[in-house]
């Protein structure tokens, strides 16, 4: 399972741009998924998510605030 969030992130640039999607499968190893906890008041992280193609895994009250829990399949290598 790769585990995603600030700091296995590349640079904001590279997110924030226009292929958020391919880094997203660069960063992923193959055949894992890829897992996102954020909150769900956090309206850019939950659009990219979506955007991303995550599915809600479950939501959740830690620290004071709801958080969202999703995955996203990463691609099994054929072969």
């Amino acid at each position: 399972m790769t585990e995603s969030g600030p700091g296995t992130w590349p640079p904001a640039p590279s997110i924030g741009g226009p292929r958020p999607r391919e880094e997203l499968e660069r960063a992923a190893l193959p055949g894992e998924p890829v897992v996102l906890c954020t909150r769900t008041g956090n309206d850019r992280a939950m659009r990219l998510a979506a955007k991303l193609g995550f599915t809600e895994v479950e939501r959740f009250e830690e620290y004071g605030a709801e958080q969202w829990f999703g995955v996203w399949p990463s691609v099994t290598p054929s072969g």
